[in-house]
Formats: C-alpha cells, structure tokens, sequence
C-alpha cells in the first residue's frame, strides 16, 4: 500500500536526518505524529494483507439529517518527481453541518522530505470545502505549502466517503491530482483519514 510505504519511507529519513534525537536528546515529535497517523490508518481503512477489516461504508438511513460531527485525523500528500517523490503528511480537519448541508475543514502542519536529503516543515494551509450529498461527500482543496526550495499548489476535488455505523470516520482521496511544484505540474495523490471528534 503507497500510504504504509510512504509512513516507512519518511520514518528511515526522519532517522536518517537525526530525527531520533537532537542534541538535547529529545524524539523528534514528527515520529510520534507519524506513529498516530498509522494507527489511524489502521484503525478507520484497516490492513487487507494483514487481514484487517476497515470500516464499513456508511449506510444512507444511518447519516445524520440534522446537527453537524466534527472529524480529525491526518492527510498523506505523495508528490511524483522522478525516482525521489514528495513524501507529506499534515493534520487534517473537518466539520460537517448537516443542517446546512456543507462541510469545512483543512490540512495544515504538513512536514515531509524537501529533497532526497532532508525532512523540513512546510508552511501554509490547504483548505477544504463541501456539500453534503449523502454516503458521497465530494470536497474541493485549495492552497500552497512551502519549504526550503519548495513550493506547492494545491487545487482539486477529493472522493469521500462516511464510515462506519452509525458515522465514525471519513475518508477521502484524489488518486490522479494535479501540484504545481515550482512552476511544474506534478502528478500527486492526496488522501485524507479522519475519525469523528466531540465537538467543542
């Protein structure tokens, strides 16, 4: 799965980079970020060659026709350039209000390799809008991350879907989306993991 060799791939840079430790000792807090992101992962899409189910597709008489949920977890970004792709994570929100039929959210402290060498924090948002049109939630994404010698476009549409019964997660993804990397467009796939939250 390109999402589980992502998380591996960017873990081997992180501690290729020091990540283990700076001079005071301490973890890099990106690893434990990366360790929550995979038990999410596990958790709401499961493991099919582990032989761990996922959650089941939301059925349409289980959706809520009133109130709103509020969903957090985390977004994998995999940008294609040559044999060295963009490796991104970041966290990632979303509120759904299904009595106004929208939804609204975003991904922000994104952090993943800069270039083959190094692990950087990028800064910017992407924010993320919807309607709400049942199991299906379409959501458009906008917005530029940069890092040292990079700098990213975002602008597409994601495929989501709710999960489980009554409603417990949302997942949603782009498998054939278009980034501008400084001035290039990139092919890119964008997924989004969340689970529901209480709402503040």
């Amino acid at each position: 799965m390109k999402r589980a060799a992502s998380i591996e791939g960017l873990l081997l840079w992180l501690a290729a980079c020091g990540g283990g430790g700076g001079d005071d000792g301490a973890a890099d807090p990106r690893l434990a970020r990366l360790d929550a992101y995979e038990a999410q992962e596990l958790r709401v899409l499961g493991d099919p060659e582990a032989g761990v189910p996922g959650l089941p597709m939301t059925a349409e008489g289980n959706l809520p026709d009133s109130g709103a949920l509020s969903f957090a977890g985390f977004a994998s970004l995999r940008v294609e350039i040559g044999t060295t792709p963009l490796v991104l994570f970041g966290d990632a929100n979303l509120t759904v209000d299904f009595d106004g039929a929208t939804a609204a959210g975003a991904v922000n402290n994104v952090f993943g390799n800069s270039n083959a060498q190094t692990v950087a924090d990028f800064d910017g948002v992407l924010s993320i809008q919807g309607t709400v049109t049942g199991q299906n939630m379409p959501l458009t994404y906008q917005g530029t991350l940069t890092a040292p010698g990079q700098t990213l476009g975002f602008d597409g549409s994601l495929n989501g879907l709710f999960l489980g019964n009554p409603v417990a997660a949302f997942s949603a993804a782009d498998l054939e989306a278009d980034v501008d990397q400084n001035g290039t467009t990139r092919d890119a796939t964008i997924v989004i993991t969340l689970e529901e939250t209480l709402m503040p």
